[in-house]
């Protein structure tokens, strides 16, 4: 990747940024800022490490070149400052910084660019005055900042808070493809926006995020959709987040970033994206049913009682991970405060049902638990008194090992899931390395929990039809429970239909498979 390709950052104006200049040009340091004056090194530069912020160290040796220390990365910039005169008449400094490139970029090449070009970016900016143009990344930092907190811009007629997992998967989606942010993607991204890709018979290069809002327009979106074709997932995930972030600017009123008449995103095509048609089969859910009745009372180090009776409430269940997580035993005492400390329902095991608080079509719902899960969940919770004493004070059906007060996370079962999936043919393996008796495998899974889910509306699908499984999903769309879930041709299952409330609470649940309830 050449220089040119990373100059594509815009000036940033921040207040946090106060530049240093050389001690030639007779700039007084504090002895703060004296420490993070070096001459810039190879040994120097490699010597910097991550002290729990992000750090900006200044060349001693080089005008206007700084490096900035991430926990995973580090980043050149070019630094100046521009004297302006503000509203008030008073002459004020206002600072400002251009990415050049990463630290792999060799230092000379970043010196030579620096040199080319600092007087032309102080020409521009000093020409864009005390205020520079709000962009597209303006806009997304506002509404991470400021609108996942509020209602939820998209709704049907009622007033709905942001769930946590749609929050966190907003946020996780603009900084990564947007704002070029994010541990793991950061880099990722970066080098793909500064790549050359054809688009429209011409090249395009750059992040969305240094787009004017004065100028961003549906050919922007399509032209980051076309950059973003070989993730075409993150791509959709990314849009759709994006749409939400201008919807929800646009009913500001005096605090409006973008002034535009409609929303860029509309209308702007997604990648199809193949649906997982994959379940599994009849033999293989015995298989794993079998191996948990017969290890269940095993409390081992590989799988634990709790992850054995998991897969079980899954498969048998086909609620979401999420609204699993949070069970508790019985229910609380004081509903409000459980549901303020992560509470998202609790068992029957005496009536044999379950209840969930809010399920993710905002509706509560209590439904029938299989024979088998209630013996299965009877049995776990006769050893929290036994083998699994540590979690006898805790309330949560999943608590975590290390810190039973608090549930289990939808990642607490990652690592026990590779490797139990494995033992059934779910997920392959590849040995990392191997040291005397010991091996470290890195596991692949062909399957995850979700599949569990996709195994029961198929089954439930075989025997009660597609709308009585769309109800039993509580899916709003019956295309969502057809085209996601049920993974089985049409001509393989059953027409039946059922309309009564009263039967949609007593259906059969996963009724090929020996054990479950019947109606």
């Amino acid at each position: 990747m050449t220089i040119e390709q990373n100059l594509i950052s815009k000036e940033i104006s921040q207040s946090f940024f106060i530049p240093l200049k050389n001690k030639q040009q007779g700039v007084k340091h504090d002895m703060k800022n004296r420490e993070r004056l070096i001459k810039f090194t190879k040994i120097n530069l490699e010597r910097l490490k991550w002290n729990g912020k992000q750090t900006f160290y200044f060349a001693r040796d080089f005008e206007a070149l700084c490096i900035a220390v991430n926990k995973f990365s580090k980043t050149y910039y070019a630094h100046w400052s521009d004297s302006i005169i503000g509203q008030n008449g008073k002459i004020k400094s206002i600072g400002r910084k251009k990415e050049l490139g990463g630290f792999n970029m060799p230092l000379d090449e970043i010196k030579d660019a620096l040199r080319s070009n600092l007087k032309s970016w102080k020409e521009r900016s000093r020409s864009k005055g005390s205020t520079a143009e709000t962009t597209v990344g303006d806009l997304v930092r506002s509404f991470i900042k400021n609108g996942l907190d509020g209602n939820r811009v998209r709704t049907r007629g009622i007033r709905l808070k942001y769930k946590d997992k749609t929050k966190a998967g907003y946020i996780s989606s603009l900084k990564a493809a947007v704002l070029c942010e994010g541990a793991n993607s950061a880099a990722e991204y970066k080098e793909l926006f500064a790549t050359k890709i054809k688009w429209k018979d011409k090249f395009v290069m750059g992040a969305l995020k240094d787009v004017p809002l004065s100028k961003v327009s549906r050919q922007h979106l399509d032209q980051f959709m076309h950059v973003m074709q070989q993730k075409p997932v993150a791509a959709n995930a990314a849009l759709a987040a994006l749409s939400v972030a201008f919807e929800w600017d646009m009913t500001l009123a005096h605090t409006r970033l973008f002034q535009g008449i409609q929303n860029p995103c509309l209308r702007v095509v997604k990648y199809e994206v193949r649906n997982d048609k994959r379940h599994l089969d009849l033999d293989k859910v015995l298989e794993i049913r079998s191996y948990i009745d017969n290890n269940l009372h095993k409390n081992n180090s590989i799988y634990t009682p709790h992850f054995l009776a998991w897969n079980i409430l899954l498969v048998e269940n086909a609620e979401r991970q999420a609204d699993f997580v949070g069970f508790q035993w019985k229910k609380p005492n004081n509903i409000e405060a459980a549901i303020s400390k992560g509470c998202t329902g609790w068992f029957n095991l005496d009536k044999g049902t379950f209840y969930l608080v809010d399920s993710k079509n905002r509706k509560e719902a209590t439904e029938d638990l299989t024979d088998h899960t209630i013996a299965i969940f009877k049995k776990l919770h006769s050893m929290r008194y036994e083998s699994l004493s540590w979690c006898l004070k805790s309330d949560w059906v999943f608590p975590r090992a290390e810190a039973p007060e608090l549930p289990i996370t939808e990642n607490s079962y990652r690592w026990q899931r590779d490797r139990f999936f494995y033992k059934f043919g779910l997920a392959t393996r590849e040995l990392v390395r191997s040291k005397k008796t010991r091996k470290l495998y890195k596991y692949k899974c062909n399957y995850t929990f979700k599949h569990l889910r996709k195994t029961f509306a198929t089954f439930y699908a075989r025997s009660q039809g597609d709308v009585a499984t769309q109800r039993r999903m509580r899916h709003s769309s019956l295309d969502v429970t057809q085209t996601h879930y049920i993974t089985e041709d049409k001509t393989k299952r059953s027409n039946v239909d059922i309309f009564s409330p009263k039967d949609e609470r007593q259906q059969t649940k996963l009724a090929a498979v020996k054990g479950g309830k019947n109606d």
